[in-house]
């Protein structure tokens, strides 16, 4: 009887909790909002740490960014320096909808695709590694959170190749006055 309970128990919470998963839409009422064109405008810098598969950290990155608006357009341009290998990426980011983004990138296959609720945005796309490995894209997706006062935010990436991850980054971003 106790593991029939037991039992029951278990299902009902693994079903209740186990496969619930926050959704970009759960994040529309936190604050401050995220715009695009307000936190990405602008000069911002990052530092952060890249992490193997496994949660090992191997190493420190940081980022220089400039963004200007044009039409309907931002243009970011990145300059990355991860253990003194520096690399520049450009960006070309547009809103397509109210919650939707999408952009370009100088080191992305194809097109980024992303959504944007309250203080969240996440988004996914092909990274084209600069190594000659063996392997040379790795899935990313990235999710980011505005923290209060809408100076800051949080970046967490995670580099997948064939589903399994490979890598995973947390950076800090700032906005610079």
């Amino acid at each position: 009887m106790r593991l029939i309970l037991f039992i029951f128990c278990f299902c009902t919470l693994w079903g209740t909790f186990g496969c619930s998963s926050l959704k970009p839409q759960h994040f529309e009422p936190s604050r401050p909002e995220l715009t695009p064109e307000n936190f990405f405008v602008g000069h911002t810098k990052s530092s952060g740490v890249i992490e193997t598969h496994g949660g090992k950290p191997s190493a420190q990155t940081i980022t220089e960014t400039y963004g200007t608006m044009k039409n309907d357009t931002i243009y970011i341009e990145q300059d990355l320096t991860t253990e003194g290998k520096k690399n520049h990426r450009s960006w070309k980011m547009y809103q397509t909808d109210a919650h939707h983004v999408s952009a370009t990138a100088s080191d992305i296959a194809g097109i980024a695709h992303g959504q944007l609720y309250g203080n969240y945005f996440t988004w996914t796309f092909t990274l084209k590694l600069s190594s000659h490995g063996l392997v040379r894209r790795v899935r990313m997706t990235q999710e980011m959170y505005l923290q209060p006062g809408g100076q800051t935010m949080i970046i967490r990436s995670v580099l997948r190749k064939f589903g399994i991850i490979v890598a995973q980054i947390t950076e800090e971003f700032q906005k610079v006055k």
